[in-house]
């Protein structure tokens, strides 16, 4: 065979297929009702809709022939499919935008980028011609080992015109011989990876699924800012996507006006999640066809915002990442390597020698790989903090940060002066490690981004390229500095009086799935989420209580857990957990222990994949989830090699998507990880009192178990806590439930 083509809509279709490795031998189609067909017309595969009529619709051709083929026998070809689908929504759609971190290349009609992450594609990239013969079809025509220069591909030309020339014969074929004759590789899926059930239209939603608070929180008008507040599995994901559709269909119906609509989330697998949600509400023609009209609808991340305005492309500057949790992955590898670099310092160790002494011993222990959470810390402080405020050393800002003496308990203490100066210094070494490389840290690009916000420039385009609404998804992963930029996205509008009217800004957040702390803004009085500085502080709000996700045991179990954080004060933001669980009872959840690291590794692997290859639905439904950062890095090397055709690990939020393709390998992540993801089953291991102690600062404590409580609600209805002996046993903040007996110890 020489070529699949699609066309801009079946190749959409395909998120809801699982695809295993061997569907890429012959390209076949499930038994069921999808919609598509699959006919080969002169060597070349069509996978098109099945009701097709018209001949120019715009094609996606993909090369398979020998010469740079796209995929092959022992690549990650799911993969790369999945980059294609999302390379092909850019080319077709206003509404999308190859993530950033892809490294996108445009070199007059030729597109570049790569073919998958670092640990999957290793260089690899993707060649694809945009709008060939004067068409709007996209041509993917090589995949090479590494970036080389567009004059050295063949662009194989020849293909895209063969499949172009056979269209009209496939759409006229039934197809009815090749389609459904062998179903490997290929499955049709009812559930997202998310935890979203395919099937129902966006009205049936609204009618029928949704509860009251639901339904109130879509119907409310644009009259200013609004808060969307609910524990994990309240829906909080789906409403704020059915509002905008809704009131983007209502803005393209009334056509009175040019309307921008822009949902931003945090992540760039929160983004596929709500692309995926979008198409599955209203279909994938309509979601297009909507993004093309009056309306414009945009979804991607705060940081691919920045990165477009900021121009990086044009400078000698790369952002460390623009997805939120790969860049904050990247920034603690920055903080401890000047960590280490501070403590062999002679200089340095003499300076800073009266010191805090607990401050003293952890500096040495983190530069030693003792203390992951110290630096954790660190990075809360330089992200809250300095970066927020742009503090720098040997500045007026710097002093006044060395001389203040009141700091929310929530921070890392730094008693004196001294320790306060320390802390500017080894920023300022992270701030070098960052220079050495041309790189801009997340919270520097932020700052940049605002600072942007703030220009003359902007104050120019606000009127034509400005937001009449944003809709925010995880506001509690977004710091202090982030929710700042947002209000200043929206375009000004003024009432009857020639006031400014307040900006429609629709938030949903649960702060208690925050793993740090850096949503609080610093500098605020009450420590709130929404100080005066954003502009987004509002009475407004919609508590969600009903949850779908999980059993009431589950539910049980995290109202106890919720008892055990220490108290913030955040007015309004930290109340009881209120979730009630809409499922059927369940299994109580148990606490596991073993004595040591390899042995509960050993136990819980061989027990989840067992799991895994009975479970409906394949290992996707079964996740291993470790509350320990420091052990988890432990277990990536044996995750990668003894267990890795029972192991699906993901070690970052990017293209989260490709967990349709796991078949029955289980995950293997952190809570953090997979926020937003559901599975049927969860272990949860490391639950060990070492990783927050009672001697622990608040900061600490209220991490780890937002932690447990983000891995936790993970689960719909089995869930198993692993606790190590070796690490102190099971935590303490899991007492009051074992007394109530939310959770059951199992020998």
């Amino acid at each position: 065979m020489k070529g699949v083509t699609f066309t801009r809509e079946s190749i959409s279709r395909l998120h809801r297929f699982g695809i295993k490795q061997e569907w890429f031998q012959e390209f076949n189609l499930p038994k069921g009702n999808h919609g598509l067909k699959r006919v080969i017309v002169d060597d070349i595969i069509y996978i098109i809709p099945e009701d097709l009529e018209d001949d120019t619709e715009p094609i996606v051709v993909l090369n398979i022939s020998k010469t740079n083929p796209i995929f092959d026998k022992g690549l990650p070809n799911a993969t790369m499919l999945d980059r294609i689908i999302a390379a092909s929504a850019a080319h077709f759609e206003a509404i999308s935008v190859i993530p950033s971190t892809w490294k996108p290349w445009v070199e007059n009609d030729v597109l570049s980028f790569f073919a998958g992450n670092f640990h999957k594609g290793k260089g690899a990239r993707l060649h694809a011609k945009k709008n060939p013969s004067g068409s709007r079809d996209l041509f993917v025509f090589a995949r090479t080992k590494k970036t080389v220069g567009f004059q050295e591909i063949k662009t194989a030309n020849r293909i895209y015109e063969d499949a172009r020339n056979g269209f009209a014969e496939a759409i006229l074929s039934e197809g009815a011989l090749d389609s459904g004759t062998d179903t490997s590789g290929i499955t049709l899926t009812e559930r997202l990876p998310h935890g979203f059930v395919q099937g129902a239209d966006i009205e049936e939603w609204y009618e029928s699924k949704l509860t009251l608070e639901q339904r109130r929180f879509v119907e409310l008008p644009y009259e200013g800012p609004v808060r969307l507040k609910g524990s994990a599995g309240t829906g909080k994901t789906i409403a704020l996507v059915i509002k905008m559709l809704r009131d983007g269909l209502r803005f393209q119906a009334a056509e009175n006006k040019k309307t921008r609509l822009c949902f931003i989330a945090h992540s760039q697998s929160a983004v596929d999640l709500v692309r995926a949600i979008g198409e599955g509400l209203i279909s994938p023609r309509t979601f297009r066809e909507l993004a093309e009209s009056n309306c414009s609808i945009e979804i991607l991340t705060l940081y691919d915002l920045a990165h477009h305005y900021l121009n990086f492309s044009l400078r000698d500057l790369t952002p460390v990442s623009l997805d939120g949790v790969e860049g904050r992955h990247l920034q603690y590898e920055f903080i401890e390597q000047a960590l280490q670099k501070s403590q062999h310092s002679k200089i340095f160790k003499s300076r800073y020698s009266g010191m805090y002494s607990v401050l003293a011993k952890r500096w040495a222990d983190a530069a030693n790989g003792k203390d992951k959470s110290f630096i954790a810390e660190l990075m809360n402080e330089f992200s809250s903090v300095i970066d927020a405020e742009n503090i720098r050393r040997g500045e007026e800002s710097g002093d006044k940060y060395i001389k203040r003496q009141k700091r929310s308990e929530w921070l890392i203490s730094l008693p004196n002066e001294i320790d306060r100066r320390f802390i500017l210094d080894v920023h300022a070494l992270y701030r070098q490690e960052l220079a050495d490389l041309d790189a801009l840290s997340i919270d520097e690009m932020v700052a940049d981004f605002d600072s942007f916000l703030e220009s003359n420039a902007w104050d120019r385009e606000r009127a034509r390229q400005g937001y009449d609404a944003l809709f925010i998804d995880e506001l509690h992963l977004f710091t202090a500095l982030e929710k700042q930029t947002l209000q200043k996205m929206i375009k000004r509008e003024y009432d009857g009086d020639d006031r400014p009217k307040r900006p429609n800004v629709f938030m949903a957040y649960d702060v208690k799935q925050s793993p740090r702390d850096s949503f609080l803004d610093y500098f605020a009085a009450d420590g709130t989420i929404l100080s005066a500085k954003t502009g987004l502080q509002t009475k407004s709000e919609v508590q969600l209580r009903k949850v779908f996700r999980y059993t009431p045991q589950i539910a049980e179990f995290l109202k106890d857990l919720d008892a055990a954080f220490p108290a913030i004060d955040i007015p309004g933001d930290w109340g009881a957990y209120v979730g009630e669980a809409e499922l059927p009872d369940d299994t109580v959840p148990q606490l596991k222990r073993y004595h040591g690291v390899v042995e509960l590794l050993e136990a819980v692997f061989r027990e989840a994949s067992a799991f895994a290859r009975k479970i409906d639905g394949g290992g996707r439904r079964v996740a291993v989830l470790c509350a320990s950062d420091e052990v988890f890095e432990k277990y990536i090397p044996p995750a990668k090699g003894r267990f890795k055709s029972d192991v699906y690990l993901v070690d970052s939020r990017d293209a989260t998507s490709e967990l349709r393709h796991v078949g029955r390998r289980f995950i293997f992540s952190t809570p953090e990880y997979v926020a937003g993801l559901q599975f049927d089953t969860v272990y949860l291991i490391h639950v060990n009192r070492i990783e927050a102690p009672k001697s622990a600062g608040i900061g600490r404590r209220r991490q780890f178990i937002s932690n447990l409580y983000l891995g936790a609600s993970r689960a719909e209805n089995l869930l198993c806590l692993v606790s190590c002996e070796e690490r102190g046993g099971p935590s303490d903040v899991l007492d009051l439930a074992l007394d109530r007996g939310s959770l059951v110890e199992v020998r």
